[in-house]
C-alpha cells in the first residue's frame, strides 16, 4: 500500500474491552463537505490510514462511503467510526430517543453503504446536560438511548460501541441497566490538559474504556483551527526542534504516547504523512514530565460538572 511507499509503517492499535483492535490514530472528517472528504480520505488511504471518524451529523456520511468503495482496500483493512446524536438533538427526538436512534443507526449504514461499522458511538448526552453538566435529570434518556445501541452490536451491525463527552454521571445512568458498557469515550482532550483532566483517565480505569481525543491541538468550537499555543508556542517548538518534527506531531505523540487514541485531520497528505509518523520516535521522561505539567484550558466535555465529578471519583 502507499504507506510502504512512504516508508511509514501503519499505526499500532489499542484493544477494546471485547477484544477489537482499534487503530491509535483516524483521519476525522469534522466541518468537511462532500468533496473535502472524498480528497482528504483518498490522501489520507495514500499515505497509510486505516481509520476513518465521522458522524452522522457531519452530514458526509455518503462521500465516506464513496471513499471507502473507492479506496482500493479490502472493508476488513480499513475500521470505519461513525456517530449519532444524544437524545433531543439533530434529529434525534428526546421522546422517541430510543426508536429515533435505532432508525440513524440503520440509516448510517445506508449512508456509508456498508453492511457494518466498527465502532458507532452516542456523539453527547442528551438535549440539557450542556446546561446542567449532569447525566443525573436524564438517566432514563441515557438508558434508553444505549439500548438501541446494544442491540445494533447484538445484530452484528457495529464490532463496538460506546460514547462521546459522558461524565461519571452519565456512566452511573448506564451502570444499573447495561448489558455491554461503553468501550470508547471520545472527549476533547490535548497537550495541556494534564494526564488526568477531569477524572476522564480515573474514568477509563473503572470502567474499561479506551479514550480518543477530539481536537487534539486544542480546537475550540467557536475558533476556527488549532491552539496557536500548540501551533507556535515556545514548549512545543522546543520539543518540535529537538526532535526535528512539527509541533502537530509533537501534540499528537504525547498523547499517542500516553496510550490516548486520537483524531487528526487535513486536507494535505505531507501533513497526513506526518500525522503518522508518530511511532518512529519518542519523548524522553524529562520531556513527557514537563509536557503532562505543562498547563493550557481546556475542557474533556461540555457536559460535565468536573468539580462534582471528581469528588465522586475519589476513592
Amino acid at each position: 500500500h502507499g504507506s510502504i511507499a512512504a516508508g511509514i509503517p501503519p499505526a499500532p492499535t489499542t484493544t477494546l474491552r471485547n477484544g477489537l483492535e482499534m487503530p491509535m490514530i483516524a483521519a476525522g472528517t469534522w466541518q468537511y463537505n462532500a468533496s473535502e472528504v472524498e480528497s482528504s480520505l483518498q490522501n489520507a488511504f495514500s499515505v497509510g490510514f486505516r481509520m476513518i471518524d465521522t458522524a452522522h451529523d457531519y452530514n458526509n456520511e455518503e462521500a465516506v462511503g464513496r471513499a471507502l468503495a473507492t479506496s482500493g482496500r479490502a472493508r476488513s483493512d480499513l475500521f470505519l467510526e461513525t456517530k449519532v446524536p444524544g437524545c433531543g438533538i439533530q434529529g434525534i427526538s428526546m421522546f422517541k430517543c430510543y426508536e429515533d436512534t435505532k432508525n440513524m443507526l440503520d440509516d448510517n449504514l445506508k449512508l456509508l453503504n456498508v453492511s457494518y461499522v466498527d465502532l458507532v458511538i452516542i456523539h453527547f448526552p442528551p438535549l440539557g446536560t450542556m446546561i446542567s453538566r449532569t447525566c443525573g435529570l436524564v438517566c432514563h434518556e441515557v438508558q434508553d438511548q444505549w439500548r438501541a445501541l446494544e442491540e445494533f452490536y447484538k445484530a452484528g451491525k457495529a464490532k463496538a460501541i460506546g460514547v462521546s463527552n459522558y461524565c461519571t454521571s452519565c456512566f452511573r445512568c448506564l451502570e444499573s441497566t447495561a448489558s455491554v458498557m461503553p468501550m470508547v469515550n471520545q472527549v476533547a482532550y490535548h497537550l495541556g490538559m494534564g494526564t488526568n483532566p477531569g477524572g476522564m483517565k480515573t474514568l477509563a480505569d473503572k470502567y474499561g474504556f479506551v479514550l480518543q481525543a477530539y481536537s487534539p491541538l486544542g480546537n475550540l468550537p467557536w475558533k476556527k483551527g488549532a491552539n496557536p499555543e500548540l501551533l507556535k508556542g515556545n514548549f512545543t517548538t522546543g520539543l518540535a526542534q529537538a526532535h526535528n518534527k512539527s509541533t502537530i506531531q509533537v501534540a499528537l505523540k504525547w498523547l499517542v504516547q500516553h496510550g490516548i487514541a486520537t483524531i487528526t485531520k487535513s486536507g494535505n497528505p505531507v501533513h497526513l504523512a506526518e500525522d503518522l509518523d508518530l511511532w518512529s520516535w519518542n519523548l524522553t521522561d524529562a520531556e513527557m514530565k514537563a509536557a503532562d505539567e505543562y498547563h493550557l484550558f481546556g475542557m474533556p466535555s461540555f457536559a460535565c460538572n468536573f468539580e462534582e465529578d471528581s469528588l465522586d471519583l475519589v476513592v
